[in-house]
């Protein structure tokens, strides 16, 4: 009888643990990497909150990093990993480093650093290692790949897509070779592969990096409305999508093109500054503002919290130097001035005129141009201290000068942008260096 209700009870204590393997095993099930709705619930939830790692790749079974996994010490191993990148980087040894850093993002798919760090490394750091501009832009472009592959690793993280932004629009559009730079990004230098198109991965509508890290930028913005970023002030952060129109626009001005194109570019500049983040509410210590915000505007948000509108005022002023904001409105609204286009496009023009060897050509319309753009600043004086408008107008004078002593003429005591000249002595010699590696020397 004993062994009867023994061998009862083993029966009944395997049945119990087969029905609770069943729902254990449909929990657990592994997903098979295909639909959105294979595996068990745990790898749907781990897909759902992008917390899955199966699809980064895999790390050699006999290698040290994999040891040290085993043994719990991740963080080790990844340490170890980024001091091999400095020593394959300092050694120009491209294919190991390029797999080190696959390793890397294998071990810590979720650690931001790590993909902020690497894409950094590679966009400006590896870039600048080569010679050849061509050499230099695809390790840009492997910078920036990296960094939208955390963008798409790491969802819900506004500061990956800020950081693929700044790639193509600042490393792009600002480095020294920008111009190549920028023309490699809507006709990639690599031919046969590309067929003089743009890099699709990177740009597949073909149009203008400026544009293209904008995109970005309010990618960054959508994530940063559901959680909270942590490289700078929010309203800062907030900034760069409509920075990104201004900063094309000006590009464009840079590249000689002063027509309707720009013009338009400016103004819609102009509109994404004002009317989509001027805007945009900002919580400040005290209370909430826009940066739009005019006198009217103050007093209602002053009734509204229930605060003195000398404090709405303080608080609002203080945000707006912060990001520049009243400057960046004047500038778009004076740069969609037809003047101001005609301005910019004597001295651009003068500039061309003297490389072209053609001297009194070049002497006319850069004086013409300085004397239009010292009136351009008594329009609008903000200009005058301003980074753009001291290197244009320094500029300026520099070529006017050097054409006056090749033509063996002196230098007058009194001049167009003389005292901005007399002023910004700090700037020169940076801006001759640039000069004389545009072919000033001659």
């Amino acid at each position: 009888m004993n062994n009867l209700n023994s061998r009862q009870r083993k029966i009944a204590y395997i049945c119990g643990i087969l029905v609770l393997l069943i729902p254990i095993a449909l929990l657990g099930m592994p997903s098979s990497g295909g639909a959105e709705a294979s595996g068990g619930t745990l790898a749907q939830l781990r897909r759902q909150h992008d917390l899955g790692e199966s699809d980064l790749g895999k790390i050699d079974p006999t290698s040290v990093t994999m040891n040290l996994m085993l043994l719990g010490l991740r963080g080790v191993a990844v340490n170890l990993l980024r001091m091999d990148l400095d020593y394959y980087k300092d050694r120009k040894e491209w294919a190991q480093m390029r797999t080190t850093t696959e390793a890397v993002i294998t071990l810590q798919p979720h650690y931001i650093e790590v993909w902020r760090f690497l894409s950094w490394n590679l966009a400006f750091n590896v870039s600048a290692e080569w010679d050849a501009v061509p050499d230099r832009y695809y390790w840009v472009k492997e910078g920036g790949k990296f960094s939208q592959r955390g963008s798409d690793r790491n969802t819900a993280i506004p500061e990956l897509y800020w950081e693929t932004g700044r790639v193509w629009g600042q490393k792009v559009g600002r480095a020294d070779e920008w111009r190549q730079f920028r023309g490699f990004f809507v006709s990639d230098p690599n031919v046969d592969r590309f067929g003089g198109a743009a890099d699709p991965e990177i740009n597949p509508d073909q149009i203008d990096n400026y544009l293209v890290a904008r995109t970005w930028y309010e990618d960054g913005n959508t994530a940063e409305d559901s959680r909270d970023q942590h490289i700078m002030m929010r309203a800062l952060f907030r900034s760069y999508p409509a920075r990104s129109l201004l900063d094309y626009a000006y590009a464009l001005q840079r590249e000689g093109d002063f027509g309707t194109r720009t013009v338009a570019a400016w103004n819609r500049a102009l509109t994404g500054w004002t009317q989509s983040y001027g805007i945009m509410h900002f919580q400040t210590p005290v209370c909430e503002v826009f940066l739009e915000a005019n006198e009217d505007d103050v007093r209602a948000l002053a009734r509204e919290q229930d605060v003195d509108v000398k404090d709405v005022v303080v608080w609002l002023g203080r945000y707006q130097d912060t990001v520049n904001y009243r400057y960046w409105r004047t500038r778009a609204r004076a740069e969609a001035e037809q003047e101001t286009g005609e301005t910019h496009a004597l001295i651009y023009e003068g500039e061309q005129s003297y490389l072209a060897g053609n001297l009194d050509l070049a002497s006319e319309q850069l004086t013409q141009g300085m004397r239009d753009f010292e009136k351009l600043l008594e329009r609008y004086p903000s200009f005058i201290d301003e980074d753009l408008s001291i290197e244009e107008g320094m500029w300026a004078v520099l070529v006017w000068q050097r054409i006056l002593r090749l033509n063996g003429q002196p230098i007058p005591e009194s001049y167009p942008l003389k005292p901005l000249w007399d002023k910004h002595q700090g700037r020169l010699p940076e801006l001759q260096r640039r000069f004389d590696r545009l072919g000033g020397q001659n």
